[in-house]
């Protein structure tokens, strides 16, 4: 069997500087690596050949330093290597990059594709599944575990969800993509590199795969770049002291209580004042429905979808997929939150959840009601079917972003973070309808108003649905949705390998449970499980914006840290006084956390 790896070599992210004068990132002299989850789908696409033989081909496109990725990549175990390499390539976005990825894994002709989940650079998520659409290819997104049975042409995946995971079985050839879980990150030794000297490598052009310089780059991209902005962060790193686990947890209590006064939460807004909805253009908000209800983020994005319909004069229309009736009490709530009309489309191949088949129903609704605007949670699902449909339809997705406005032209800006949220770039698409995945949790909700009507319609559903070519076989959910949680929390506690073990962890869910607090990890104790996935932090987990986050046994590495940017508050317990987590921290305490959470639970309630 043949499996085809798409890697991506970025800068090491710590290492990158902002340039004020000329408002760029400094990338001379920094050095490269290969971006994370992508050396964990080398690592699965190696095991694969292992167990069944055949071949594995790292692939990556990017300008002639890229090339020191595919070498990273056969020093690993891949067989040869494809670099794209040409000039008009510069400047592609998602899309423009799924094009030309998508022509050269057509021509391996691969049993699998394997990707990153994301890139840590971009956390955009939208490539695989932008390629699988392309490709016409089923898709299985942030896979803990892999296998295929290459005699009955299938594959099975336990997959990452938001709130657990899932098991798929599908026809081969398929895209997948590879969360941590997946195979082990592991380095060259110094032999693997030279005998990585001897193996092909292909430089392969864009004439070669019979693409035009229309298709691909800045020509070929749906979205730009408006300017970049660096987002500087400025803690306090103030060290409270006292004589004492008691008195000094009662300091650190009277502190955080200065502070929280100096920067109080924001209250939620008002909704814009609307009589009736009006006959412009249509903001659409995709909102996700689950075991623990609508997830929150499409309460967050109803708000704005109200500011920016107001601002096109247009509607906030909250879209459903349901599989049946739905619950009269979850359409009240989306009216209250912001929607000026509840559409609805209705199929019973809605149920199981499946990207595929809800990226074709939505695409055609659509096409046949030309919203303007089109907004979905980046949530897993959320990605998944945001850049499938952005695939089907040649349209401009914006991942990942922070904050939404219509310019002074009329056009949707989406602030997107990048490497790490060093940087935000407002984001334009050259496409209709601008489609964006907002990130959960950072934009301000609107006071719900429960006196606005529900106005339903139904959305057109295509006479016939393809069926699923992936079947969900299995379902595992987390009593507690630990992404929700973290996503509107605004007390976070933080917990790091001081933790020590899972006996060490238990007494911090305690004392969350007894403040109403969400729990954050770092890769570390995330890697031992001592808690599920879906409560990492970081570069390579989520991103979160509560008042007060207060690290736990937390080291500070800056993986960890650039999921802390947009959290208000920042309380650090450490007891190496020389950690970086103190530094990073708006209030430090320098001390074994174990001995103060006793006292915590008065210091931190408001």
């Amino acid at each position: 069997m043949r499996v085809v790896v798409c890697v991506k070599w970025i800068p090491v992210l710590s290492a990158l500087k902002f340039d004020p004068e000329t408002r760029r990132l400094v990338r001379e002299g920094v050095p490269g690596e290969l971006s994370g989850f992508d050396s964990r789908a080398l690592g699965a696409a190696v095991a694969l050949r292992a167990r069944h033989g055949g071949e594995v081909v790292a692939v990556t496109m990017g300008p002639p330093a890229a090339r020191e990725g595919l070498l990273h990549c056969l020093a690993l175990g891949a067989d040869r290597a494809i670099h794209l390499c040409d000039p008009h390539l510069a400047g592609s976005d998602t899309l423009a990059t799924a094009r030309a990825l998508a022509a050269v894994v057509r021509r391996e002709a691969p049993d699998v594709a394997l990707f990153g989940r994301s890139s840590t650079d971009a956390e955009t998520g939208q490539v695989g599944p932008e390629v699988a659409e392309l490709l016409g290819l089923p898709q299985a997104t942030g896979a803990r575990t892999l296998a295929v049975d290459p005699a009955a042409r299938t594959f099975t995946v336990e997959r990452e969800t938001d709130d657990g995971s899932e098991t798929l079985e599908g026809p081969l050839p398929v895209v997948v993509t590879a969360t941590e879980d997946l195979a082990e990150e592991r380095f060259p030794s110094k032999a693997e590199r030279q005998a990585a000297a001897a193996k092909p490598v292909e430089t392969v052009s864009i004439a070669d795969l019979g693409l035009s310089a229309d298709a691909v780059g800045a020509a070929g991209s749906p979205t730009w770049v408006a300017g970049v902005e660096h987002v500087a962060i400025a803690r306090r790193g103030e060290i409270v002291t006292g004589d004492g686990p008691a008195t000094l947890a009662r300091a650190l209590g009277e502190r955080l209580r200065a502070l929280r006064a100096e920067r109080p939460a924001e209250a939620p807004r008002p909704l814009p004042a609307r009589s009736a909805p009006a006959d412009g253009p249509a903001v659409w908000v995709v909102v996700e429905e689950g075991r623990h209800g609508v997830h929150p983020v499409a309460l967050e994005l109803l708000g704005k979808a109200a500011d920016l319909a107001a601002r096109l004069g247009g509607a906030a229309e909250a879209v459903l997929l349901r599989a049946g009736d739905g619950d009269p009490a979850v359409d009240a709530a989306l009216a209250a939150a912001g929607a000026d009309r509840v559409a609805t489309a209705r199929h019973a191949a809605f149920a199981p959840w499946t990207t595929e088949v809800h990226a074709e129903a939505l695409a055609h609704a659509v096409l046949a009601r030309r919203p303007r605007v089109v907004l979905f949670g980046s949530t897993i699902r959320g990605r998944d079917l945001a850049s499938r449909v952005a695939g089907m339809l040649g349209l401009g997705l914006t991942g990942d972003a922070i904050d939404l406005e219509i310019d002074a032209e009329g056009r949707l800006r989406a602030h997107k973070p990048a490497f790490g949220g060093t940087i935000v770039a407002p984001v334009l698409s050259r496409t209709l309808p601008e489609m964006a995945t907002v990130r959960a949790g950072v934009l301000r909700p609107a006071a719900p108003d429960a006196s606005r009507p529900v106005v339903p319609t139904a959305l057109p559903v295509p006479s016939t649905l393809a069926p699923a070519r992936v079947r969900v076989t299995a379902t595992r959910t987390l009593a507690v949705d630990p992404g929700a949680a973290l996503a509107t929390a605004s007390l976070v506690l933080g917990v790091g390998s001081g933790c020590k073990d899972a006996a060490g962890v238990a007494p911090i869910l305690r004392l969350a449970e007894e403040l109403g607090a969400a729990v954050a990890a770092t890769r570390s104790v995330t890697d031992a499980g001592w808690l599920p996935r879906q409560h990492q932090v970081g570069l390579t987990g989520r991103s979160i914006a509560p008042h007060v986050y207060v690290a736990l046994g937390v080291s500070g590495a800056m993986e960890h840290l650039v999921g802390l940017r947009r959290a208000g508050i920042v309380v650090a317990i450490h007891q190496n006084p020389k950690s970086p987590m103190l530094k990073a921290a708006d209030l430090g305490v320098v001390a074994d956390h174990a001995t103060l959470l006793p006292y915590l639970a008065d210091a931190l309630r408001p």
